[in-house]
């Protein structure tokens, strides 16, 4: 009897997910993961924005569907997905039956819920495709600190690619280990790079990477505005990179390419960049960098709040789900 109950109650949390297609039909991009790689590391492929979110979303669904990789996956079934995801812990009907995936979606909540907000993360992709990084000659070392689920690390991969650059050395960094070991076989599978269990707070999590210069850094580990930057571990992740990389960093491409960050009242201002290693120039720092307010980031040379990340962009996503999948920052 109490089991009986405890399943009445838990159908009492059980709520529809979104209504419609997560995506608008004419927003997705027929093709199967491997394939839509394909076609955005060539050049002359423009960085469409509905592509991009194509991409993303086949790669929400292989991260969690790893033996998907050969389907053109349908917007049905992307939208069966998406639903599971936005439902996966109050429960819905969706989910019956279905405990081993609804704890996988629990515990890769975060770094997903990252990947699905579309209109940021297609943001942070067609910034990362406008980064000036060497071509073909230079060869490329890539790094994502705090990869989740490695969409950035694929970002890095596109970029590379364009850049003609036919072998890219791509490696991330993730601290939560059943995140890592997931992120790590996918990319692998395709062939991209590879994702490590490591903290990137620890100057030592960066030994025994490749020589040479370092191409391209992605480090999305900011907290949503107005928070505090010690909700996140930027400034950590920044003075160890700094501190172990220095020297091979001059010529290094940045996602985001600056941060800006206040006080409380607005009244003073830092821009953390690579010219002062992310941590401020000093002036006016009474109080330590981690207890500073995030306010803005540059992409693509232009200064934006954080919270206006993707605000162009919404119309990626069908109207229902922006409230349930729309919360990366």
């Amino acid at each position: 009897m109490n089991d009986d109950l405890r399943v009445l109650a838990l159908r009492l949390l059980e709520r529809k997910p979104p209504p419609g297609p997560v995506l608008p039909p004419r927003v997705l991009a027929p093709g199967t993961l491997p394939a839509l790689i394909k076609t955005l590391a060539r050049p002359q492929t423009p960085p469409d924005p509905a592509l991009l979110a194509s991409l993303c979303l086949k790669y929400f669904y292989a991260y969690v569907h790893p033996d998907s990789l050969g389907t053109d996956v349908s917007l049905d079934a992307l939208t069966h997905l998406a639903g599971q995801f936005a439902r996966r812990r109050g429960g819905a009907p969706q989910l019956a039956g279905q405990g081993d995936l609804r704890r996988f979606l629990l515990h890769h909540g975060f770094a997903l819920q990252m990947l699905v907000d579309l209109p940021k993360t297609v943001h942070l992709l067609t910034a990362l495709l406008t980064l000036a990084v060497p071509g073909r000659q230079g060869g490329f070392l890539g790094l994502d600190l705090g990869a989740g689920t490695g969409i950035l690390l694929l970002g890095q991969y596109l970029l590379a690619r364009r850049a003609g650059c036919p072998a890219p050395t791509l490696v991330g960094f993730e601290h939560q280990p059943q995140v890592a070991g997931r992120a790590d076989a996918l990319l692998a599978a395709l062939g991209l790079g590879r994702v490590r269990r490591a903290d990137a707070t620890r100057v030592g999590t960066f030994a025994g990477l490749p020589d040479g210069p370092v191409a391209c850094v992605t480090n999305e580990t900011l907290p949503s505005a107005g928070r505090r930057l010690y909700k996140e571990p930027f400034p950590a992740i920044s003075a160890a990179l700094y501190a172990a990389l220095g020297p091979r960093l001059t010529a290094t491409a940045f996602l985001p390419e600056a941060v800006w960050v206040s006080d409380r009242a607005g009244r003073n201002w830092l821009r953390l960049a690579p010219d002062n290693a992310f941590a401020g120039d000093g002036a006016g720092q009474d109080r330590p960098l981690r207890l500073a307010f995030m306010r803005d980031v540059e992409l693509a040379g232009e200064r934006i709040p954080v919270a206006r990340v993707g605000e162009g962009l919404a119309g990626l996503l069908a109207a229902p789900w922006r409230e349930s999948l729309c919360r990366r920052w």
